[in-house]
């Protein structure tokens, strides 16, 4: 008897807990249905028509649905294509229903019913029509609809899926498939079958979970939706790549025509092999000539030749350079040589080049900078055009800004804004390699803080590229390469340049060129121990010193040679360059800190289809979340 009780006790609690269970699936969330109609105009217009069942009981769906549909679809090139639509109606229960659009990340999302107005818990069923071109694909022996019906990315489970697809008039269908689960699954959870009236209809064989989605495709007879001819193919299935040529021809054009007018170099004079110095100037001078700047060789080159001229001596000993006084005339010295000579020893007999005193030659490579700057005045041999220039950078940033607005996409803007990140941490890394052999507490820091400061931008900056869209990789590269060449190009010589640039390279020939008899000089001076060291400091300011003394050759050769202004290791007259003048340089730059020296709904114009999308109905490409369509949803 208690036995019989307990058997009947347990199924009535069976069947509570069921209608228990029933009542609050039946209360939670969910799309109870999810139809799509979809057809397909002789035009290429395909217009869908998604009749949408919701369980709503205040939790997400407080106002009314939210519908999100992609703006752009890939093809099988991976490239991104703007995918418009036109919404057409809204509809809730049978009545029209207000809605609003916004777009972010790509997406556009439709916004039904009306702010102020809140929904009761109950049961509503949602029509949204909207029409898009240019989703047909054209293949060799059939066209076919690829088309994600639900998308992968509702907030909701849904109970039931189904699709129907018209073909155009007169036309027949062809392989059918369809696909179920989250994005990129390639399960059939799902069946097809044709109707009398021509049409297929596909329906979901389970439900589906958040995150998963239901996607057909639909092949059919060709030749009965036209085919975009090479203009409409230009403009709509190759608008981005198009919209890019464009930018990018106006871009170089305006860059190339402003070089033409402006930057064009004047004609050089016909360069003459000369032994005589450039302009009278100094070896520093015609550094800062021909590198536009000063640097630590220079330095070096204007020490060589203040000892070659006898007012100073340069020792080595243990590995260090030491600048011994020689004379206390120095009226021979070039304005550049004087302040370094009365910076560098002063009160001195003697200064040993290296970090304990890395404020008195930093002072001296400071006046010694002013005093080549003052002397030089650039402006007569060189335009900078910085007019031009700033049109220039004007017209580089509207054509990526135009780019943004045409193309989509925010891979321009992104690379612009970790851009100054990048620089600041690449330069803080630079300054800290450059100065490890001598400051290693504070390049160390710098080193540190420059992986700091490129570290994350540079990881993000590496998760865009990977995304970026080949058209955005193209038109970055190209435009920015085009720009540094503007740059590069607009700086031009005045005449006086032009003619100075001519006699340098006149001047660096007849150093360079060991058999003088290639040369074709009138009364060349003769090769001497003399001569060489006369130009030594100009050869060095050429980066041309090896060059110069292996002409030399037959003068030394059997010789003890060494010059009275240097002491310490073999003078190695051949190889001046990494024997002597290198390790110079080395030790002022290790001496020194571093010193600067410088809304609506949208519309659904476009082709008919394209050829570039890759086939769901009879390849093994097809998976779910593929083709046009998708997006998802949720509540508001």
């Amino acid at each position: 008897m208690i036995h019989k009780f307990f058997r009947y006790f347990s199924f009535l609690l069976f069947l509570i807990l069921l209608q228990f269970s029933q009542q609050l699936f039946a209360q939670t969330e969910r799309i109870l249905s999810f139809h799509s109609d979809i057809k397909i105009d002789s035009s290429g217009l395909v217009r869908i028509t998604e009749l949408i069942k919701v369980n709503a009981n205040g939790d997400q769906i407080k106002r009314g649905l939210v519908r999100t549909l992609p703006l752009y679809r890939k093809d099988i090139y991976s490239t991104r294509k703007k995918m418009d639509f036109l919404v057409e109606r809204v509809m809730k229960d049978g009545a029209e229903e207000p809605f609003s659009t916004k777009e972010a990340d790509g997406m556009r999302s439709i916004y039904i019913g009306r702010e102020s107005v809140l929904l009761e818990p109950g049961i509503y069923e949602y029509q949204i029509v909207y029409s898009t071109r240019g989703q047909v694909g054209f293949f060799k022996d059939y066209d076919e609809l690829y088309w994600n019906v639900t998308g992968n990315e509702w907030a909701f489970p849904i109970d039931a899926a189904s699709a129907s697809i018209h073909f155009p008039l007169g036309a027949k269908g062809g392989n059918t498939v369809c696909y179920t689960g989250i994005a990129g699954a390639k399960a059939h959870d799902c069946t097809s079958f044709n109707e009398s009236d021509g049409s297929v209809t596909f329906k979901s064989n389970q439900s589906l979970s958040p995150g998963e989605g239901f996607t057909v495709a639909a092949a059919f007879s060709s030749g009965f939706i036209k085919k975009p001819s090479f203009t409409e193919k230009l403009f709509t299935e190759y608008k981005e790549i198009a919209i890019t040529a464009l930018l990018l021809i106006a871009l170089g054009g305006y860059l190339f025509y402003t070089w033409q007018r402006y930057g064009v170099d004047p004609e050089s004079p016909t360069v003459i092999p000369s032994f005589n110095v450039p302009g009278d100037f100094s070896p520093a001078m015609l550094r800062y000539f021909n590198k536009r700047k000063p640097d630590q060789k220079g330095f070096a080159t204007s020490v060589v030749n203040m000892a070659v001229k006898k007012v100073i001596r340069i020792r080595k000993e243990e590995g260090d350079y030491v600048l011994e006084r020689a004379s206390e005339d120095i009226s021979a010295l070039s304005p550049e040589e004087q302040q370094l000579y009365k910076h560098l020893l002063g009160t001195r007999s003697k200064i040993s080049i290296d970090q304990s005193n890395n404020n008195t030659i930093s002072a001296a490579r400071r006046a010694y900078e002013t005093s080549v700057k003052v002397k030089l005045d650039f402006e007569k041999y060189f335009v900078k055009h910085s007019k031009h220039l700033i049109k220039g950078i004007l017209a580089t940033i509207a054509a990526f800004a135009l780019f943004m607005y045409f193309v989509g996409g925010g891979y321009p803007l992104v690379l612009l804004f970790f851009a100054p990140f990048l620089g600041a941490g690449l330069f803080c890394i630079y300054l800290g390699i450059k100065g490890l052999r001598s400051t290693y507490g504070i390049s160390f820091f710098l080193i540190l803080f420059g992986l700091g400061f490129t570290g994350a931008p540079g990881w993000m900056l590496f998760q865009f590229i990977g995304k970026m869209e080949p058209t955005s990789a193209v038109f970055i590269i190209l435009a920015t390469l085009l720009f540094l060449s503007f740059i590069y190009l607009i700086k031009a010589p005045t005449v006086y340049g032009a003619a100075m640039l001519s006699e340098i390279a006149g001047f660096k020939m007849y150093l360079e060129t060991a058999e003088q008899h290639r040369l074709n000089l009138l009364n060349p001076p003769e090769l001497s121990p003399q001569l060489f060291e006369k130009f030594l400091p100009y050869a060095m300011a050429l980066d041309v010193e090896n060059a110069w003394g292996a002409k030399f050759e037959q003068v030394f050769d059997g010789t003890d040679y060494q010059p009275e202004w240097y002491s310490g290791d073999n003078f190695a007259y051949r190889s001046f360059g990494s024997g002597f003048a290198k390790p110079l340089s080395s030790a002022f730059e290790n001496a020194t800190p571093s010193i600067s020296t410088s809304s609506g709904s949208g519309s659904s114009s476009g082709s008919s289809g394209s050829s570039s999308w890759s086939s769901g109905s009879s390849s093994s490409s097809g998976s779910s979340g593929g083709g046009g369509g998708g997006g998802g949803g949720g509540g508001w």
